[in-house]
């Protein structure tokens, strides 16, 4: 009897807790994904007429049902879930339109870049009060970024090692409007698909447009790309320059 008390009590502890609130206010909408109790009630507290945390759960696949079915401005997530750890989730995370802000444990910095080449936007560390992740899912609700000054300081100077390597002279003008809008929205975090569905074309267009932007820009990925879009040239729907923290 013991034993079959204690597996209960195991079974218990791994089913997954999903929490879903009503929501009529209007503010931007935010998913809660941790397996920190504390973590949504902090927010709830902090976020107060800003924003509405809107739903909680540890489990990914859940934290994707929910984003499917709610459409949040921000995921806050951990790094490790019940279900697996992050990384598995953020692609269909972001393909939702929600943008994604992680609180990580004690990491460095190339996993972090790791993390941020996925599409996340936004990093608060466990060492950060709490009102630093609360204004941090106030930045990214708004279309903005907020990085560790490491991860800041890495994308740059992996900015200017492409831009070195790359063509001479490349500004903004040397995109087209719809390159710069495809830009625009790859910085904002979405993913192909979602890039395509919020500009209204053929996901194959998209990625003709980003193998074009990546050739006029001298880079080799989104991140280095990303970097050029929050960090050097203004483009349409592009998020706010990403702001230090800490």
């Amino acid at each position: 009897m013991e034993s079959v008390e204690r597996n209960r009590r195991i079974v218990a502890y791994r089913r997954p807790s999903i929490r879903v609130s009503r929501f009529t206010s209007g503010l931007p909408k935010v998913v809660v994904l941790h397996d920190l109790a504390v973590i949504p009630e902090i927010l709830k507290l902090l976020l107060v007429d800003r924003a509405e945390v809107v739903a909680e759960t540890r489990s990914g696949r859940a934290a994707v049902a929910l984003s499917e079915l709610l459409v949040p401005d921000v995921v806050v997530a951990g790094e490790e879930l019940i279900d697996g750890v992050v990384d598995f989730y953020i692609p269909a995370l972001l393909h939702t339109g929600a943008r994604v802000l992680l609180i990580p444990g004690p990491l460095d910095t190339a996993r972090l870049l790791e993390l941020v080449d996925l599409g996340i936007t936004g990093i608060v560390d466990t060492d950060q009060k709490p009102q630093d992740l609360a204004d941090a899912a106030k930045v990214l609700a708004s279309g903005g970024a907020m990085l560790p000054p490491d991860v800041t300081a890495a994308i740059a100077s992996e900015w200017r090692r492409a831009r070195r390597s790359g063509p001479d002279g490349l500004a903004a003008s040397d995109l087209t409007s719809r390159e710069l809008e495809v830009l625009g929205a790859m910085s904002d975090g979405l993913s192909t698909k979602a890039v395509a569905h919020h500009l209204g074309i053929a996901v194959k267009t998209v990625e003709n447009h980003k193998t074009r932007i990546f050739d006029k820009l001298g880079v080799h990925s989104q991140a280095q790309a990303v970097a050029i879009a929050i960090g050097t040239i203004t483009v349409p729907s592009a998020p706010d320059p990403v702001r230090a923290t800490g």
